[in-house]
């Protein structure tokens, strides 16, 4: 039922969020399997119960051989999702559940069938594996079905019991409301507290400040399913202009651009209101502009002069604007823009509170490149520290030297050839001396080519000493920034080492390749034989496992590790690191 988390489209609140989805792999299928179990035991029960309770009359053989069909189905899927089959149709399982005890009712006196709670196991699948209007839907639509069938199934309408048939859908109606809001909501807090993870991951001062940014407006756009996202900021100290303009769009590319640049001028429409305040503005015929209080949450009417002007330059139907921090102080404002859903003050205060949270990343991140820039100024001086002391100082010396010479000559006397030799000696170490330094300074400057001949020649010296071949390809340029490229061959030693423990062969084979939007690196190795031991067990090979210490550095970079076999039969760690 997690599995249903992925797509979920409505929150408990009526909130929109169709592209932001979960992944939660292995509590998929656990809650899969125990809602197949679930039913397997409900179809079950019902099958003993009846057939015990009952007479085997020629009147309960259709239940009896339904509620059969309906055990049977019902194993079968368990079955399926413990072998984490995609056959099983996830997202219809509810619905086809719905139609199962229909029939069961049908078969069994109506209004007045002992099934009838089970249609409150369809509504808890859809309400908390697919959000709130899931549940609604099959709320509203179990409720009708049961009363039709209640009364075309009847013997006698005039034997009708009506207050059952009054009762039992007005509590389906109730109930099934109830259910859904509340899985609705566990679906929504699911979906904040992932939303919370990725903004967590995305903070990595590799990348820097402006990807970040980027990043996060796009995963929040994304949560919203808004048309776009656009964050106004404080700009740096050290540049001229004002504000800073981070912005994203719905189908667009993920940029990697600097933002643009505006003016206070340009900016202050964009600031309205005070900081105090956070803005829902729609049209005007379905609600008109409130403002929410950011310390009390409080609701008021708001004045949409201003906010129309601003929907009119974003190109907005509707947008949600609220105030964003560093410490105590304003720094901008962040604006959701045509969202399909409209807002309201549950949605305000998470975003108020998802700002809190990702503020001080932006903060530490601008403090590491202000380390980083500290540090570069540092080096600078360094350099002429060292230029004064390694190449200025000897060649005062030497124009000493040749000033006395000078003398010497002047003075008639010519005895000067060994003065004249120490001279060269100084020369040529000072002019080794200086050589060192400056390929020195060129190992030291950012370079974006020096990934693959660290790779090469880490792989020449492993084969080297440990017998094993290591084929390494490149596919097309492989240029990245040297901080990554660190990183890339610490995976790939890793990688390597792991081959050399563990998978008993006699060679390897490295490959990678580079484009605008990621870099892929793969490590392969042909996979041991088959032992006798293994063949008489019933094993083909080893199983696949993936390497913890490689997995856990793509993901700090935002990429993903995946161990497969390919048609060689070869091991397959891929890692791919988006750009």
């Amino acid at each position: 039922m997690s599995d249903a988390l992925r797509s979920d489209r409505l929150s408990s609140n009526g909130f929109h969020s169709e592209s932001f989805k979960l992944d939660p792999l292995s509590e998929r299928w656990i809650d899969l399997r125990l809602v197949s179990a679930s039913r397997l035991l409900l179809a079950g029960a019902g099958l003993v119960v009846t057939f015990v309770g009952t007479d085997a009359g020629p009147t309960y053989i259709p239940l009896i051989t339904t509620l059969a069909v309906y055990t049977l189905y019902s194993a079968v899927v368990l079955l399926l999702s413990i072998r984490r089959s995609h056959v099983v149709p996830v997202r219809y399982m509810h619905w086809a559940d719905m139609i199962w005890f229909l029939i069961l009712v049908g078969f069994n006196d109506g209004s007045n069938s002992i099934f009838f709670g089970y249609f409150f196991f369809a509504i808890l699948v859809a309400s908390f594996g697919w959000g709130y209007l899931s549940g609604l839907r099959i709320t509203l639509v179990s409720t009708f079905l049961f009363s039709a069938v209640a009364l075309l199934t009847a013997p006698n309408l005039d034997r009708i019991e009506l207050n059952r048939l009054l009762l039992r859908p007005i509590e389906l109606l109730i109930l099934g409301y109830l259910i859904s809001r509340w899985g609705g909501f566990k679906v929504n807090l699911r979906n904040r507290l992932q939303l919370l993870k990725d903004v967590t991951v995305l903070s990595n001062t590799r990348f820097g400040i402006d990807r970040t940014i980027t990043s996060f407006l796009e995963t929040l756009r994304s949560f919203f399913d808004a048309d776009a996202c656009l964050l106004l900021m404080r700009a740096h100290e050290k540049t001229e202009a004002k504000h800073q303009i981070y912005r994203v769009r719905r189908g667009a590319a993920s940029g990697r651009s600097a933002p643009v640049e505006v003016g206070e001028d340009a900016a202050q429409m964009f600031l309205h209101p005070s900081p105090n305040y956070a803005v829902i503005h729609r049209k005007q015929r379905s609600g008109g502009t409130e403002f929410v209080n950011v310390n009390t949450r409080d609701l008021s009417p708001a004045d949409s002069t201003v906010c129309d002007r601003i929907a009119t330059a974003l190109d907005a139907t509707n947008y949600l604007s609220t105030p964003v921090y560093t410490r105590t102080q304003s720094m901008g404002r962040l604006y959701v823009i045509g969202s399909p859903q409209p807002f309201d003050n549950s949605i305000v205060d998470f975003v108020l509170q998802l700002m809190d949270h990702v503020t001080p990343l932006i903060e530490n991140i601008r403090l590491v490149d202000s380390l980083a820039s500290y540090a570069a100024d540092e080096e600078r001086r360094r350099i002429a520290r060292d230029i004064h002391d390694s190449v200025i100082q000897p060649y005062v010396g030497l124009q000493l030297g040749i000033a006395a010479l000078a003398q010497k000559l002047q003075s008639g006397n010519h005895e000067v050839l060994d003065n004249v030799q120490e001279l060269l000696d100084l020369t040529s170490q000072e002019l080794l001396e200086l050589r060192r330094y400056v390929w020195g300074l060129r190992a030291g400057e950012e370079r974006r080519d020096v990934l693959l001949p660290a790779i090469e020649r880490f792989a020449a010296r492993f084969s080297s000493v440990t017998g094993i071949a290591v084929d390494v390809n490149a596919h097309g340029t492989i240029e990245i920034n040297d901080r990554l490229a660190a990183e890339l061959f610490q995976m790939v030693t890793e990688g390597l080492s792991n081959v050399r423990r563990h998978a008993l062969c006699n060679d390897a084979q490295i490959d990678l390749s580079c484009t605008n939007s990621q870099f892929v690196l793969q490590i392969k190795n042909p996979r041991p034989p088959v032992t006798a031991f293994e063949a008489e067990d019933g094993h083909d090979q080893q199983k696949l496992f993936t390497p913890r210490s490689i997995s856990e550095r793509a993901a700090l970079l935002g990429g993903k590790t995946v161990v497969s076999v390919d048609k060689k039969n070869y091991t397959v760690v891929s890692v791919t690191i988006p750009l």
